[in-house]
């Protein structure tokens, strides 16, 4: 987007930020006052007509006040917003967060949208992705009695499914023994999206296992399909909590957010960008008076997947950004610490 002219460029920052700050129009008279006492209110007044001519401000009612469009949060994304230093508080909460050591990737993710709705206050949502490329390195079995066992399948991102399975023939040690080395015989090595290839190599041999086999082989299918399990949101609520949230933005809004992959689809970003920013009803879904900034979060070079984070479009851009910079740069460093301790044990 064209830079404006300085006084307009200028004029535009203040209202953007003095509406971001108080939630309601914005008059020459305020503007006067707060940022330009050296230049007339009736200057101001035409300034403010000019760019609402332009596409960056609406005035609601005949003499009021304006307030920012869309097309005016997004000059503000790029021209004024730098991300800006994490309070002391902030910094302590996500390092608090993620000082525990985690055994599967979902944890990780439900903390990172946890920390991230709650820090910011808007709703967060993380989408884990290139699940089908992800590399099958270890299925473990633990016997637990006659007729279960725990499975912990282990990828080259961590673990990524653990569960305790029922059986109708009788399993003893030796039986789980057997079973393990046949299941990383077949599986090892494997990608989750190599499932058809890896069921192709078993041979008839097989029938005494074929149970725990099928059981291990739902659990991956579940993991490669794109279900619900793979968006996690936290602070659903919380775009409700703000003035713009009438009833049939709130509406739209709700049944949006419902919808697993739209929210997929509207977190997704592009790879060569660092953010990306959406705002506005036709960037977002149709979700009025919305923003949507979302940045991909990848793990030793290995994508995990997108966090976004969905908020009114007088957002904190700035503190929105640096939360999810600096929970990105965490994450990295607790999945790296999480190998080292695996390593070490």
């Amino acid at each position: 987007m064209e830079k404006l002219p300085e006084r307009k460029h200028n004029i535009l920052k203040a209202v953007v930020e003095e509406y971001i700050r108080e939630a309601k129009v914005v008059s020459s008279g305020e503007l006067q006052t707060k940022y330009f006492s050296s230049i007339s209110s009736a200057t101001i007044r035409a300034e403010l007509a000019a760019l609402t001519d332009m596409g960056f401000l609406c005035q609601p009612h005949t003499s009021a006040g304006r307030s920012p469009t869309p097309r005016a949060y997004k000059y503000y994304v790029e021209y004024f917003v730098n991300r800006k230093p994490l309070q002391k508080k902030d910094v302590q909460l996500i390092d608090a967060s993620f000082a525990a050591k985690f055994n599967a990737v979902e944890d990780i993710v439900r903390t990172t949208a946890k920390v991230i709705s709650d820090i910011t206050n808007y709703t967060s949502v993380i989408v884990l992705q290139n699940v089908d490329g992800v590399e099958i390195k270890q299925i473990k079995l633990v016997c637990l009695d006659s007729h279960s066992a725990l499975v912990i399948i282990i990828t080259d991102s961590g673990i990524i499914r653990d569960k305790v399975i029922n059986l109708k023939n009788r399993v003893d040690d030796e039986f789980i023994a057997n079973a393990s080395l046949m299941l990383n015989k077949i599986f090892g090595g494997k990608r989750v999206g190599e499932l058809d290839e890896a069921m192709a190599s078993v041979d008839r041999e097989l029938d005494e296992f074929k149970e725990l086999f099928d059981n291990v082989v739902a659990m991956l299918q579940a993991y490669s399909s794109v279900t619900d399990e793979s968006v996690f949101m936290e602070g659903e609520s919380k775009m409700l909590d703000y003035p713009e949230a009438d009833m049939g933005s709130a509406k739209k809004f709700l049944s949006i957010i419902d919808n697993k992959s739209l929210m997929g689809a509207l977190i997704d970003t592009a790879d060569d960008i660092e953010f990306s920013v959406k705002i506005g009803k036709d960037e977002t879904q149709g979700m009025d008076r919305c923003a949507v900034i979302s940045a991909k979060y990848k793990v030793n070079g290995k994508e995990l997947g997108s966090a976004g984070v969905i908020g009114p479009e007088r957002m904190d851009y700035s503190k929105v950004m640096s939360v999810l910079s600096y929970v990105g740069k965490t994450l990295n460093a607790v999945r790296g610490r999480n190998e080292k301790g695996e390593e070490d044990e």
